[in-house]
């Protein structure tokens, strides 16, 4: 390059660059001064040959790289553009676990406090329906109660007047009953024979009803049928669906 340069030929196409060195080269070779040995000649095909595919193929070679490369780009672009939006889903999916789960604990309170509440109100609800069953249990002792002390005072009633009848089969007594009513009309004493006798009666069964003071009375078939009842029909009132206990036959007095 140097000598084409001294001789300004440096700027002349290949066109007349060729044409020239192989007119050049026929006499150089012919007199021998340059010996085309097998190995010269493979070098010289070797350098046209890179030297053409520098020349004319460096373009495609260069555009078929950079298509590639910069297909390789853009699939890794594509491959980071999935990865980021993959990325933004789990955070999205986190921040809507974070808001469910405060939106959870939010219900988990207003739960509590209703349960508190509901708790609150069954245990009134709950002390109203026990207190009712008690006051209608109570009731139901009271009457019964006053129910059997009326027929208590009405058979020891008609069980006096019964026994003080009997004694006036007696002659003296009736003489002498009578003898305090005549007395009586005609202003005098109230009577006492009869009084008496009521009185005696009673105090007999007073001193009866001590001496068995803490013994066990026998009921009979009937009595014991009746308690029975009664106290199933009371179960089936107040919605007890468990076994109720016979009555025993004796009963502690």
């Amino acid at each position: 390059m140097g000598v084409l340069k001294d001789l300004g030929l440096d700027n002349v196409p290949w066109q007349y660059q060729v044409p020239v060195g192989i007119f050049l080269a026929i006499p150089i070779i012919e007199n021998k001064v340059l010996m085309l040995s097998e190995e010269m000649q493979l070098v010289g095909c070797f350098a046209m040959f890179c030297g053409a595919a520098y020349k004319l193929g460096n373009g495609a070679v260069a555009d078929m790289l950079d298509a590639k490369a910069s297909a390789i780009i853009a699939q890794h672009n594509a491959l980071e553009d999935e990865a980021i939006a993959g990325i933004k889903e789990v955070v999205d999916a986190h921040a809507s676990r974070v808001a469910l789960l405060g939106e959870l604990k939010a219900i988990s309170a207003a739960q509590a406090e209703a349960l508190a509440l509901l708790k609150t109100a069954k245990t009134m609800e709950l002390q109203h329906s026990v207190r009712d069953s008690i006051v209608k249990k109570l009731d139901t002792l009271v009457a019964k109660d006053e129910q059997t002390t009326a027929l208590i005072q009405a058979k020891l009633v008609a069980d006096a007047s019964a026994a003080v009848s009997s004694q006036f089969g007696d002659a003296a007594v009736k003489a002498k009953a009578l003898e305090e009513a005549i007395g009586a009309i005609g202003g005098g004493a109230a009577p006492k024979v009869v009084n008496g006798l009521f009185a005696d009666y009673f105090k007999s069964t007073a001193a009866s009803a001590k001496s068995k003071s803490g013994s066990e009375v026998a009921l009979s078939a009937e009595a014991v049928a009746e308690l029975n009842d009664e106290l199933a029909a009371l179960a089936k009132r107040d919605g007890y669906e468990g076994a109720v206990a016979p009555m025993p036959a004796k009963i502690a007095v």
